[in-house]
């Protein structure tokens, strides 16, 4: 793709939070800095090596009117509420722009997050994480990723599929109840031919320098060498997430909840969407040649930009068809075929030079 030439202004709100990660930011910014694109932030954020410049530079003097892409995330709702949010978002939203695009990463978790509030809804484009086509969106809503960073890709080593270690890896780091639904289902159909992997690094033990310790503090404890060697050796990883939900009572969380009770107790519906169902281990595990394992994407609705296939990209579950995914995951031969085309799928659709240059498209910012 041609070089382009225009700015980036990333707003971190610039109070620094080390609990807070842009993941998204990184992403894009690594695929925009790739095309050409220089990026500026109201703070400095994110080093690729202890002795290289920020990725996101704080400039003295630059401000979001100097930049073409500007660009705001759903962690700013989190650290100062919804109102200030809100009025810091609508005062530069209101402001006359020329070709400039503002843009709002919604990333976080639940049924009504920030990209539905005002501040969000007066942004070009709202990038929404964890997007599900069976839900009713804002109109500015576009279906986004977590997507992969440049350190996640260098992070990998995958080693030849037949080289792998006979195991289904478990080990995730935070309960869900689609997690814990399906673990219960599955683990003895998966044991018929795969380990039962659910082991744990120690923290403790990694003793972390130089580069690894830098991305750990930067990821949010995210980055553990062990567990990307364990992922690059693996057949198969279970990358399910989230809630099952049904198509009743989502207008909020606490209507959600309520309405999952009342279905537990006399079952009018079932279960036939996931909320809250991307996450970091997906794309490590399409990255590091992994047999991806999720629920049926197209059955449950849950959307990306590009869409993997089942049974070529990833293998996905069918709650009412566990007799398909048992001989699925029984077959070394598809698994392979999996890992394979789902590790250059995910390369191809969503490097971070692929997925800056898919929003400059959706955004028709043309070059030159």
């Amino acid at each position: 793709m041609p070089r382009i030439c225009m700015e980036a202004y990333f707003y971190c709100h610039s109070h620094p939070n080390p609990s807070f990660v842009y993941h998204d930011y990184i992403c894009l910014a690594e695929g925009l800095r790739a095309l050409g694109i220089q990026c500026y932030g109201d703070r400095s954020l994110y080093k690729s090596g202890e002795k290289n410049k920020f990725l996101i530079q704080y400039k003295k003097g630059y401000r979001w009117y100097n930049a073409t892409l500007i660009f705001f995330h759903s962690n700013l709702y989190k650290l100062i509420g919804k109102k200030k949010a809100d009025d810091i978002i609508m005062k530069i939203t209101r402001q006359p722009r020329n070709e400039s695009k503002i843009i709002f990463i919604d990333a976080s978790d639940g049924v009504r997050t920030p990209g539905f509030e005002k501040g969000a809804q007066s942004c070009d484009v709202v990038l929404k994480s964890h997007y599900n086509r069976k839900y009713k969106y804002p109109k500015n809503f576009i279906p986004w990723q977590f997507g992969l960073s440049n350190r996640m890709i260098e992070a990998v080593h995958p080693l030849p599929f037949k080289q792998r270690e006979q195991a289904f890896l478990v080990n995730f780091r935070v309960k869900h109840q689609l997690r814990d639904y399906l673990n219960n289902r599955i683990r003895a159909i998966v044991e018929k031919s795969l380990i039962w992997d659910n082991s744990i690094s120690d923290p403790e033990k990694e003793k972390l320098t130089g580069k690894d310790l830098l991305f750990w503090k930067q990821t949010g404890g995210r980055h553990y060498p062990s567990y990307y060697d364990k992922l690059s050796k693996t057949v198969a990883c279970a990358c399910y997430g989230g809630v099952f939900a049904i198509p009743w009572g989502n207008y909020n969380k606490y209507t959600a909840k309520i309405a999952r009770l009342f279905n537990n107790l006399i079952p009018l519906f079932s279960w036939d969407r996931v909320r809250q169902w991307d996450s970091w281990r997906l794309w490590e595990s399409w990255v590091a040649g992994c047999c991806v394992v999720h629920v049926d994407f197209d059955k449950y609705g849950c959307q990306l930009p590009v869409m993997p296939q089942n049974k070529i990209h990833y293998l996905g579950i069918d709650l009412d068809n566990l007799e398909d995914f048992e001989a699925s995951i029984c077959d070394k031969a598809l698994l392979e075929h999996i890992a394979e085309n789902g590790k250059k799928f995910v390369l191809q659709h969503y490097s971070p030079e692929a997925v800056a240059g898919r929003l400059l498209q959706t955004l028709n910012l043309k070059s030159g």
